[in-house]
């Protein structure tokens, strides 16, 4: 099973709605993107594929069958939303925004969350006692075939029949490779109570909303069941309501003041040195979506560094003084067992990993919807020199790699990408904010 590099990232295929919150445009100065799947996945997970002793490869992912160029722009991410939308607002590019990887990025969180307290919602998914793991088992022709079963297998054992189809995304811009991500991220969250194995019988110059606006209302729609987890992810949804009303209404009035005023407030960043040198701390809603560390811990509940946070959306107090280099990675882990009977083998202890990974980032391109906003507002219009300007949109994938070390611990790493927090902080201190 292939899945086209571009299949998810063109910014004129869906409706759209696109906001003007006032910035420069500038082309995009950093540098080319990855030049393979396993450099993608090396750079964008790095905790995964580095410093092991079982020196495990890539097997399979979103990108088998895509052929891979330095000048396609597509550049590794931990975690393509927040940090994606960090380096836009940093670097003044245009930002083009799905669903998707939003909801992704929620449900990356709710697998931290679960991580840590699983065992106190068991009850709400199955009857098993605490302590149990029900291993299950699947077969089929390809090993895509086997991991895209999860899914359906996880819903005929749990106990909540709306599960499934909460977590796949089924928006009007989802493809078959954002169903794959959500796939992979449901058995995450479910992974406390189940064991995984398979076998094969053989700053922002302007944001674009992609999707219709009733996508973006049943986004908000799927908030509604967080509080089933328990006390703190009704906080998480507490959080991200406010979010999230503003990205529906953004379509009823995108030229407001209101709109733009919420789209310049998604971050900002100050130095505790002269001249903006790094170190830097964030603030903003966009750290709203962070809301667990990668050990289900409290995140991003109050000052960092001892700021007060000056932004709040209907009573909701968001983060301030979040340091760039604690920010969580927002991709999940799955341990998954291949069993090679077939070719006369043994189990290989593998590993799965999906979430809002990577991002593109395409230097001389406005989304679709930018001259008509630029009109709506009464500016100049776009002209035909276009090398000004830079689009960045966030993207997901997921991965499989293997062999790891039998019972590795499970749990998602910090996301220690030295390569994107530096890109991140080249975006703020050379980006004129």
């Amino acid at each position: 099973m292939t899945t086209a590099l571009f299949t998810c990232i063109s910014p004129t295929t869906f409706a759209s709605v696109t906001i003007l919150p006032g910035a420069k445009p500038k082309a995009y100065t950093g540098g080319r993107g990855v030049a393979s799947a396993s450099d993608f996945f090396h750079q964008s997970t790095p905790n995964e594929l580095w410093n092991t002793s079982t020196k495990p490869q890539l097997i399979l992912s979103s990108y088998d069958g895509s052929k891979f160029s330095a000048d396609a722009g597509i550049r590794p991410s931990s975690d393509s939303f927040v940090r994606g939308a960090i380096q836009a607002w940093g670097e003044h590019l245009h930002l083009v925004i799905r669903p998707d990887e939003v909801w992704f990025t929620i449900l990356a969180q709710m697998n931290f969350y679960m991580q840590a307290n699983a065992e106190s919602v068991r009850d709400l998914f199955v009857t098993s006692k605490r302590g149990e793991k029900e291993t299950i088992r699947i077969e089929a022709e390809t090993w895509y075939q086997v991991i895209s079963s999860f899914q359906y297998a996880i819903q005929q054992k749990v106990k909540t029949s709306w599960l499934l189809d909460w977590i796949q995304p089924r928006f009007t811009t989802s493809t078959e490779n954002d169903g794959m991500v959500a796939n992979v991220l449901m058995m995450g969250l479910m992974k406390t109570y189940f064991n995984y194995e398979g076998g094969i019988i053989c700053g922002l110059p302007s944001v674009t909303l992609e999707g219709t606006k009733a996508d973006w209302e049943r986004l908000l729609s799927k908030l509604d069941r967080l509080p089933l987890f328990g006390t703190d992810p009704t906080g998480y949804r507490d959080r991200l309501a406010p979010i999230l009303t503003r990205f529906v209404s953004s379509f009823d009035a995108p030229d407001s003041a209101e709109t733009k005023s919420f789209w310049r407030s998604i971050v900002t960043a100050t130095s505790t040195h002269i001249c903006g040198a790094p170190p830097y701390y964030l603030s903003g809603w966009i750290l709203g979506f962070q809301y667990w560390d990668a050990n289900g811990q409290p995140f991003a509940r109050v000052r960092g560094n001892g700021t007060a946070s000056s932004f709040r959306l209907d009573g909701v107090v968001y983060p301030s003084g979040v340091s760039i280099e604690d920010l969580p990675a927002g991709y999940a882990r799955v341990p998954f067992t291949m069993d090679m009977g077939y070719v006369g083998g043994g189990k290989v202890s593998t590993m799965l990993v999906a979430g809002p990974l990577g991002k593109k980032i395409s230097n001389g391109t406005v989304p679709g919807g930018y001259a008509q906003a630029l009109n709506r507002s009464g500016l100049a219009p776009l002209g035909d020199n276009l090398s000004g300007h830079a689009t960045l949109q966030p993207l997901s994938a997921w991965g499989l790699y293997g062999p790891v070390d039998e019972g590795e611990d499970a749990k998602p790493r910090r996301g220690d990408n030295d390569f994107e927090y530096s890109e991140l902080s080249r975006a703020i201190s050379n980006g004129g904010c």
